[in-house]
């Protein structure tokens, strides 16, 4: 599977590639809102992690521009800030699932085999 993590916490995007791709599945990183649109929209992905608070671009905004522009690439939102209004905003930017950091790699896994073998 072709992953794109969009996150500027280069702990987490160490741990979540190296998870990654000791799974087999090949992995891109954005370290900014911007470059997630710029990969999101142009290279094709089987999965978008995404961030909410990122430099240039939060992750709502990305959501929003990549689902305006027609990317159905599923957008698993992550953050740190577990709220009820988060969450509506997420889905309503059109994310597929939501996970609460800190999060398991495994719970990680599981959420991506539901949505992407659905």
């Amino acid at each position: 599977m072709r992953i794109l993590i969009v996150e500027d916490d280069e702990r987490i995007i160490g741990y979540m590639k190296r998870g990654l791709e000791a799974e087999d599945h090949q992995v891109q990183v954005a370290n900014n809102g911007q470059k997630g649109i710029e990969l999101g929209e142009t290279l094709p992905f089987d999965l978008i992690l995404l961030d909410v608070y990122l430099p240039e671009k939060n992750g709502l905004e990305v959501c929003r521009y990549l689902r305006e522009h027609k990317v159905t690439t599923p957008i698993f939102m992550m953050t740190a800030r577990d709220t009820a209004e988060l969450k509506k905003d997420g889905y309503r930017a059109g994310i597929n699932e939501y996970l609460p950091k800190p999060f398991s790699f495994e719970t990680l896994l599981n959420k991506m085999d539901k949505i992407c073998h659905a």
